[in-house]
Parts: structure tokens; C-alpha cells; sequence
């Protein structure tokens, strides 16, 4: 999948704003595919569960891999909260945007991000690969988002494929986005 890190507009500063907006949309996309592919692979259907809930915990998981991402980079505290605040209230926008009928679907998204970006922030990473646990937390989270606590094919293809797919997507495309990002604040510095 090709996701986009340059952008179409030349000159200018892009703020972490922008840059959390374009990295939501990076982010939806990665989280989309990965659905799509796991509902063609296997018992993942809209009446089992529900593509929504997965598409939010691919969401919260590539949240929390673009924040980590920015700070192993090196980006400064304040320009990373305002860049993982701007993708959140836009990943917020989106699921809202796709919830139909059921009044529950897309609720709640900020809260459980919230919540599972604690659980995420105590798992240590080996350089810029979240590792097992983060992979077993999405797979865990997954199941259990969709009502299949049980499920061992959904839990092991969440860790071990579709969690380990995204963050080589999430690390090319989010990644060049903050390094357009670090190299403006670099520039700024300069001055």
C-alpha cells in the first residue's frame, strides 16, 4: 500500500496539526486495509462483530506507534501532544463519520484511546518496534472489541500479521510525514 509523505503543497511550515491530520488519514487507510484483508482471510464479517470496533483498535494501536514514533525521534513534548491530539479528534471525526444505525457504534472512541494508550505507554519498545506485548495487546483488545475474546485465529492474525504489517506502513508513511515535521523545527532553529 502506498501511503502518502510528501506534501502536495510546496513551501511553508507545517505545523503538528497538520501533520496529526495527514497522519490520522495514513493511519485510517492502514486500518481500513487490514480490516478489509481480515474479513476476506476469515471469519470477520460486519454481523460477527462488526468492522468498525476493529478499524478503532488499528486506530488506537497506530496512535499510540505515531506518539512513541514522534518521541523516539526526538520531537519536543509540545509539538508531539498537539500532533497526537489533532490525529485523534480526527481518527474521533471519522469513525463518528462511518458509525450507522446502532447508537453505540463510533462513541466512546476518545475515551477508550485514552485508556489504552496507558496500557500501551507501559510497554517498552526495542528501538521503533513495538515488540510482543504491544502486538499481544492489539490482538487482545481486537477480540475483545468485537465480542471473540476466545477467538485464537483473530488474536494470533491481530499480533502477529496485520499488528506487524501496520507499523511497517505506519513507519514509512507517519514517518516521513514527522521527519518533514522535525526537519521544519530543525530549520526554525537554524534561524
Amino acid at each position: 500500500m502506498r501511503l502518502k509523505t510528501r506534501w502536495f503543497r510546496h513551501g511553508g511550515e507545517r505545523g503538528p496539526e497538520e501533520v496529526g491530520e495527514a497522519a490520522a488519514l495514513a493511519a485510517w487507510r492502514v486500518a481500513t486495509e487490514a480490516v478489509r484483508t481480515l474479513a476476506e482471510d476469515g471469519p470477520v464479517s460486519e454481523r460477527s462483530g462488526g468492522h468498525l470496533a476493529l478499524v478503532e483498535e488499528l486506530l488506537i494501536f497506530a496512535v499510540q506507534y505515531a506518539d512513541r514514533l514522534a518521541w523516539l525521534r526526538g520531537l519536543d513534548h509540545e509539538p508531539r501532544r498537539r500532533l497526537v491530539e489533532a490525529m485523534a479528534r480526527r481518527l474521533d471525526a471519522g469513525v463518528r463519520e462511518h458509525a450507522t444505525g446502532d447508537g453505540a457504534a463510533g462513541g466512546g472512541f476518545l475515551e477508550r484511546l485514552g485508556s489504552r494508550l496507558e496500557a500501551y505507554a507501559a510497554i517498552a519498545y526495542r528501538e521503533e518496534d513495538p515488540g510482543f506485548a504491544a502486538y499481544n495487546l492489539l490482538g487482545a483488545s481486537g477480540c475483545r472489541a468485537v465480542g471473540r475474546e476466545r477467538d485464537t485465529w483473530l488474536h494470533a492474525r491481530l499480533a502477529e500479521v496485520e499488528g506487524p504489517e501496520a507499523v511497517v506502513e505506519l513507519r514509512r508513511g507517519i514517518g516521513g510525514l514527522l521527519e518533514n515535521l522535525l526537519s521544519g523545527a530543525s530549520a526554525g532553529e537554524g534561524e
